[in-house]
């Protein structure tokens, strides 16, 4: 008898992430058979049945399936409605879906790019736990221009309330401010604590005025496809998230 904690085993039928299943447990909205589930819970596929908001999951997996989102300016990553606000799933490619997918890491309200797609918990659960260190690019307009000092303080660290935040940045040359005002950086953080990097900025005072990300991993958000816009990830990038998915997972047991 095989016994699997119940957020893995949501992720793994892939309903949603493990954080995502913490959630619902926290929101009472999972039961396994008639009681509800707690966090620590576990689950055996062949006797047990789990419900979400009351619908029975079913214990065969669906087709793994991952896309890459250029998610568009103000628009909610999460499935929660927020105050009329946007989401991605209403966006007009997302809104009919018949099966679940979920995004990999969160990208806030009024940041851009590349958003990662898919059902796959378990490569959802290695690409966003901070021991990984995922890499994360971005392209940043901010309200002035960092100086050279500031420039080194970011690459050595700077202190946040919740901790010491890297990252390493430089200045592009040549890109077209349009209406804008500001200095525009090329900045990647190895980790997806909320809202990091426009804390980073703000640190030294200075007004993150737009955030596009470009790329996730070896991953990179290419110009042509359009924002709302996704598409499926080739063979050769999934290899490559798995790749790295299996390699931490060899560094974790050695």
């Amino acid at each position: 008898m095989t016994l699997v904690r119940i957020n893995k085993w949501i992720s793994e039928k892939g309903f949603g992430s493990r954080r995502e299943a913490e959630k619902w447990i926290q929101e009472k909205r999972i039961k396994i058979n008639d009681r509800l589930a707690i966090q620590g819970d576990k689950v055996n596929s062949s006797t047990d049945k789990v419900r979400i908001d009351g619908k029975v999951i079913s214990d065969k997996s669906p087709p793994k399936v991952y896309w890459l989102l250029n998610k568009p300016d103000k628009t909610l990553t999460s499935k929660a409605r927020e105050d009329g606000k946007e989401r991605i799933f209403d966006l007009p490619k997302l809104k009919d879906l018949r099966f679940h997918v979920f995004p990999v890491g969160r990208l806030d309200f009024r940041t851009e790019g590349l958003l990662l797609l898919t059902n796959d918990g378990e490569l959802c659960h290695q690409l966003t736990h901070p021991k990984y260190k995922v890499p994360r690019h971005y392209m940043v307009l901010i309200n002035g221009k960092l100086d050279a000092s500031q420039i080194r303080n970011l690459k050595s660290g700077v202190p946040l309330e919740d901790g010491i935040a890297k990252c390493t940045i430089s200045q592009p040359q040549g890109v077209n401010l349009g209406k804008s005002k500001g200095s525009w950086y090329f900045v990647t953080v190895s980790e997806g604590r909320n809202r990091l990097v426009r804390r980073i900025f703000e640190h030294y005072n200075h007004k993150v005025v737009r955030l596009v990300r470009y790329g996730f991993g070896n991953l990179r958000l290419e110009n042509t496809l359009k924002p709302g816009d996704y598409r499926q990830l080739n063979s050769q990038e999934i290899r490559s998230l798995k790749f790295r998915q299996e390699h931490s997972k060899k560094k974790k047991f050695k």
